[in-house]
């Protein structure tokens, strides 16, 4: 089975995969969604769930060309393009929100005549957040051309090469966006380390950014 599949095309459905989840719109949602929280476990699995979401979408697409040789007309993408541009900048003025709501406050204590004071915020309890997926979802049905690009090519060889390399390319996805996770968290917490107010200023940064690329992105 090994020889129906077109290695140099499967290849370049890994390399197209690890460029396409650094797009612009890809990595402010995914900082968006995840710069509440600068656990790497947290924001890993959020970026992870999004390529998911994703890759779900290709896959999907895929096997209905296969078996049913159905193209997903162009509107639907145009729709999902202007949805992309709504949603960032819905997920960036919610990130701003979020932060205004949040409380930062001065904990004193003393030990004997020693007084300390160091800023604490309130920790929110972990809860089920289903965004990341859907947002993957989404860019995975407004951002498809480069992974179903090749597939006239790849269907004259076989069904199997077809989805191998739609599986590659969302495997490529999902590897780049969980290392980008993972040095997101890393990020906020040497921040973290320096004060707590540069990672309020860094979420302000990004939360402002995804609006603007957001606006961006419908007014293209």
């Amino acid at each position: 089975m090994f020889e129906i599949f077109s290695y140099p095309l499967l290849a370049t459905g890994l390399g197209l995969g690890l460029l396409h989840a650094f797009d612009a719109d890809h990595i402010m949602a995914v900082s968006s969604l995840t710069n509440k929280d600068k656990r790497s476990a947290t924001i890993t699995r959020y970026a992870s769930l999004w390529a998911l979401g994703h890759g779900s979408v290709l896959l999907t697409m895929g096997v209905v060309a296969i078996i049913f040789g159905l193209a997903f007309p162009d509107v639907i993408s145009k729709w999902a393009e202007l949805f992309v541009g709504i949603m960032l900048i819905g997920l960036g003025v919610f990130s701003l929100h979020t932060l205004h709501k949040e409380r930062l406050h001065i904990n004193i204590h003393s030990h004997g005549d020693i007084h300390h004071a160091h800023y604490v915020t309130k920790e929110n309890p972990p809860h089920h957040d289903h965004r990341p997926l859907l947002v993957g979802v989404a860019h995975g049905a407004a951002g498809s051309a480069p992974a179903l690009a090749l597939l006239p090519s790849i269907n004259q060889a076989s069904a199997f090469s077809t989805l191998a390399y739609l599986l590659i390319f969302s495997v490529g996805v999902l590897t780049s966006m969980a290392i980008f996770g993972f040095l997101l968290s890393q990020a906020q917490k040497g921040l973290g380390k320096i004060h707590i107010q540069f990672v309020d200023g860094f979420r302000a940064i990004i939360s402002i950014a995804t609006i603007a690329l957001g606006v961006f992105w419908i007014a293209g």
